[in-house]
Order: C-alpha cells, then structure tokens, then sequence
C-alpha cells in the first residue's frame, strides 16, 4: 500500500516520461489506483517486448503492428504520451503492411525498446522504493457492474456471461484470473513444440489451450484451435510453414487477450461469503514458464527467487532441456505452492525476502519433499557449503549464472 500519497507523487514525477501535471493532480485514490495500474503495466512489458521481437524476426508485420499497438495503449495509460507518440506515428507510417520498409522499421524497433528497457527499470525501481503491494480483494462487488466490465472483453460469449448465477460468475473470475499465468506456460510449450517439429506435443498444448478457452466461453478461439486439431491429424502431411504461420497469430491474439484480462482489475472474489467458504488458499505464483521443447508432461523444477528477471535468465539457460520451471519469488508462496504440488527439483536463492534460505532447506525437507535441491549463490565457503548439505542442498550454482553451468547441474539432477 501507498504510506505517503505526497512521497509517491515525488518519486513518480521522477520519471521524465512520465506527465508531471497529471500526477500533480490525482487524488489520494486516483493515485493508489494509478500506482497499481503502473505495476500490472510494468509487469506485462517483458512479454510484449518479447513478443514484439520475435514478430518482426517472423517479419509478421501485423502482429508487429498489433504490438506496439498494445505497447502503445499501455503507455498512455501509465501517461507516458511521449513514449505513446512514437509508436503511433510508426503504426500510422506503417498501415500498408504490403509496403513495410524492413530496415525503417528495424531501426526504430532497435532505438525504442532500449529506451523503454531503460524506461521499464526507472518505474521497477519507483514501484519497489514504494513497496507496492496487490490491493486487498474488493468484498460485496455488485455482480452487474462485474459483468459490465468482463462482457468489454469482445471474444467472449455475452450470451453466456450475462445468462450467469452468481455462484458461476465468481468461478468465472477465478477463471480469468487465471488465465494470464495459465497461457504463459501453454504459450511457452506450444512455442517450443512447434520450433523442434514435435507434432504430438504441438496437437497436445492446441488441445490444452482449447480447452481454457472452452472454460473461458471464447467459442470462436477454441473453434479455431480445434479446427487446426483436426486439420492437423495426419503427422505425415502436416504443412510446417502453415500451421507455424497460424500459431503465431493465434498466440498474438491470445497474448492480447490476457493482456486485457490483466487490465480488468478484477476481484478475487465476489462477495463476502465466499471469501469466507473452504476454498484453498490462494498461492502467488509469479512466473511459470517453460524451456523449448517441453511437454505437457515435463518435469517441475521449483525456482525461489525474489528476481523475476533472474527465473527469465535462468529458463533462458536452459535451452532446449525441455523442463517445466514454476517461480515463486518468496518463501511463504513456495510452502503454499508445495502443499499441493511435489516438484521433482528444487532451485533456491540464497537472498530471499525476510527469509532464512537455510531455513527454507530444511522446512522443504520436513514436508516430505526429497526432490534434490540446487542451492544459487553468489559466494560459497567450505562451512557454508557443509551446512547447507547437512540441510538437506544437493548442489550449488554460483552467481552470475551461465548457460553452461546451469545446464550441467539441471541435467545431472533431472537426467
């Protein structure tokens, strides 16, 4: 939460890119809500800029133009016009996608996102000085006004929506709260799958995409994933160049989907009572990624980092494993996460948040999990090294990593 409304305008007038009367003039709510937009902004930034690149590698224009669209639209929201400005004129210059000039495009793409990288990290930098956290889950929401926002949402069934019981529409929200993080782990395998020709895993992650999107009521993108499943069946006559022209659009639009998804807002839950019901307790998973080539099948590993630019590094490394990578970013949410779920390794920072790592170790032993434990730390010694294994740490990776390193220990614990 925000302490000091009066702290939090002078840090966010910091950032030059920002509108400095804008801020000047918000109030104490307009600013608290303004602060949490700017983190689920900030946080949706690596993935459009990831995708973004990748499109014009693909020289998919339209979803080139798709993307610096969505950037576009979240800079004006943060009130960053500027920032805004540029990508507009590069949209409006580009609306002949016949026409495109490669290299033009390729130098503006190579010039802005250094400057929103830099940009990117002023506001993390703000957002952590503040120590913004999630707002608390709004209690008694009126179901109408709920289904108001959700039905702006253009690929899902307003008949379904508005036809919902309140019990059904509070499971609805669960669901799309979900699906951000759900589609980033599909995304992620059907990407791998498809880079290495594995048609089965391909088949598998469209099938698995369809049924979210079932659960979700957008027929006519679930209708599209099972018209590729069916048109795709026989292995031997699979046309490549198409079916991967037709993945990458169609995690495009789904990117943009859970995109606005994530700028709903919407409660974890409806009213009171259900707050109050026996349901689970809700775990923050911040990142759940996997490395090319994976299967829905792959193993876990559980990585415990505060950094979630250190889990990216570190799938990166990976290469193409072919392991599933689940990160929390404090302790509290992987002992949540492990009452449920056994992973088979376990990667451990040694600097976590208000935590003893050492700790940590032995806690993980002492609920039943014996998954090897690979311990991340920037200096080891012989007595650090000899306590940590007592607790239970089956290796070490030192700090910074390299992709060598990390595939050498991955491998050798998750042959």
């Amino acid at each position: 939460m925000i302490n000091d409304s009066a702290i939090a305008k002078e840090k966010l007038l910091s950032l030059s890119e920002i509108d400095n009367e804008t801020i000047k003039g918000m109030t104490e709510k307009q600013l608290f809500s303004y602060v949490q937009a700017l983190n689920v902004t900030a946080a949706a930034f690596p993935l459009q800029k990831e995708e973004l690149e990748y499109a014009f590698k693909e020289m998919d224009y339209a979803a080139v133009f798709q993307w610096l669209k969505l950037i576009s639209s979240s800079l004006s929201q943060m009130h960053a016009d500027g920032l805004a400005r540029e990508c507009e004129k590069q949209i409006n210059l580009n609306q002949d996608l016949n026409n495109v000039r490669h290299e033009k495009v390729k130098v503006f793409i190579n010039y802005f996102m250094p400057t929103l990288d830099l940009f990117f990290t002023d506001v993390h930098q703000v957002l952590e000085d503040l120590e913004v956290v999630e707002a608390e889950p709004q209690q008694d929401v009126e179901p109408d006004k709920i289904k108001e926002k959700i039905l702006t949402l253009g690929e899902l069934d307003s008949g379904a929506i508005k036809q919902m019981s309140d019990d059904e529409l509070c499971e609805y929200i669960q669901a799309l709260n979900a699906f951000p993080q759900e589609f980033q782990t599909q995304e992620n395998g059907l990407r791998g799958s498809i880079k290495i020709k594995h048609y089965v895993f391909v088949l598998q992650w469209l099938a698995a995409i369809e049924k979210t999107l079932i659960k979700l009521h957008a027929k006519e993108l679930a209708g599209d994933c099972r018209n590729q499943i069916n048109i795709n069946k026989d292995f031997n006559n699979i046309r490549h160049e198409k079916l991967e022209v037709f993945i990458n659009y169609f995690l495009s639009s789904l990117s943009m989907l859970s995109a606005d998804i994530k700028m709903l807002h919407l409660p974890k839950q409806l009213t009171q009572a259900k707050e109050e019901s026996n349901a689970p307790e809700h775990i923050a998973v911040e990142v759940e990624l996997l490395s090319p080539g994976s299967s829905p099948d792959a193993k876990t590993i559980l990585v415990i980092n505060k950094m979630t630019m250190f889990m990216n590094s570190l799938k990166n490394a990976l290469g193409d494993v072919g392991h599933k990578m689940i990160g929390v970013t404090t302790a509290e949410s992987a002992v949540g996460y492990l009452k449920t779920a056994k992973p088979d390794l376990f990667v451990v920072d040694e600097d976590l948040p208000g935590t003893d790592s050492y700790v940590l170790t032995k806690i993980i032993r002492a609920t039943g999990q014996m998954a090897p434990i690979i311990f991340t730390t920037s200096k080891i010694t012989k007595d650090k090294m000899v306590k940590f294994m007592e607790a239970g740490v089956a290796d070490f990776i030192m700090k910074p990593i390299t992709p060598a390193d990390v595939k050498q220990k991955i491998t050798k614990h998750l042959p």
